[in-house]
């Protein structure tokens, strides 16, 4: 397999010293991932050698043939390898992918050519990630030119965000403007929202109200935003949650919440009687009477009754067990019922 080693200085590894053009072999079974044996990285990417070899000055590069024994994830090792040849800095370059490695060369080798590398990392990255490290790390980037190729590669406003955040100088209002166009979910308008010192909360708020599809990116930016619209997003939450789970969580953990509607839209929307059992446990101020007719009256197996006999305070047991027992065909949970006590009131 021909793989990228990385060498300290006169290409020696661990102490051992190789030479281009020699092959090396060593007994097969002395050979052990991480330990004994010959290793490269998995493939001819510069950037697969970063997490296992220091990139420094004196860091240097072959292409080598290796017989492969076992490898695990970006690394492999053998019992026999070549030393093809030894690369030079512009074909170490040409080899990097993504801009992983240029950016990382820029960052941390004294006297690297900055515009040479950051051209290169311009050119390779795919998806604004290594763009926006390189703003954000290293020293005499031109972030005007960093910031348009993030806006310009990223699809999904991750890294956009994560410029706005970290990089000193950024235009925070194209960031969030590109921000809010590539967000297909509402949680890149919602992280921005949640990270970005200026970012523009109503405009993100109604982003997340227009895209969010579920109901959660609503909640979290209710729950977490400082300055959200708590009633248009509870609005927009019971307009589309399905299932009653994310007015049950709006209730439960957003301050400001209106119990009474989120408790009503619980009720209609859930379909086994999960979340108005939950809704009845954990939200203050919850309507237990309607919440047990509920329970008794979507679940189908008994478990839900039986959750709410155990778990919420107030629920009445005898109800609870003559549902569960109608419910339970296996009979799994009326035995745990009944060895809750039925509480009745004092004459």
């Amino acid at each position: 397999m021909i793989c990228i080693k990385a060498f300290g200085a006169g290409l020696v590894c661990k102490g051992f010293q190789y030479e281009v053009g020699k092959t090396y072999i060593m007994p097969r079974n002395k050979v052990k991932l991480y330990r004994s044996g010959f290793h490269a990285a998995n493939g001819t990417d510069p950037s697969l050698t970063l997490e296992y070899y220091p990139l420094t000055e004196t860091t240097e590069y072959c292409m080598v043939d290796i017989n492969v024994i076992s490898s695990d994830g970006d690394k492999v090792v053998g019992d026999k390898i070549k030393i093809l040849r030894k690369l030079s800095l512009d074909e170490v370059i040409e080899l990097d992918k993504t801009g992983e490695w240029c950016f990382n060369f820029a960052k941390d080798v004294k006297g690297a050519d900055i515009k040479k590398f950051q051209a290169k990392v311009i050119e390779k990255d795919k998806t604004g990630e290594w763009c926006a490290y390189f703003a954000a790390f290293v020293k005499g980037a031109d972030i005007e030119k960093l910031q348009a190729a993030v806006i310009g590669k990223n699809k999904t406003g991750r890294w956009c965000t994560y410029f706005a955040e970290y990089v000193k100088g950024a235009d925070i209002k194209k960031l969030q403007a590109a921000v809010i166009k590539k967000d297909k979910t509402g949680y890149p308008c919602y992280d921005f929202a949640k990270h970005v010192k200026g970012a523009d909360i109503k405009k993100l708020e109604a982003a997340v109200i227009e895209k969010d599809k579920i109901g959660d990116m609503c909640y979290l930016f209710a729950r977490y935003i400082k300055g959200a619209d708590i009633k248009k997003l509870q609005a927009a939450v019971i307009k589309k949650d399905e299932t009653g789970f994310w007015c049950f969580r709006f209730a439960r953990y957003v301050k400001g919440a209106d119990i009474k509607k989120l408790q009503a839209a619980v009720i209609k929307k859930d379909k086994t009687g999960q979340w108005c059992y939950r809704f009845a446990e954990d939200v203050k101020g919850a309507d237990i009477k309607k919440l047990q007719a509920k329970v008794v009256n979507k679940d189908g197996i008994g478990e839900y009754c039986y959750c709410f006999a155990r778990g919420v305070k107030g629920a009445d047991i005898e109800k609870l067990q003559a549902a569960v027992a109608g419910k339970d065909k296996r009979r799994r949970w009326i035995k745990r019922l009944l060895d809750i006590p039925v509480q009745k009131e004092e004459k």
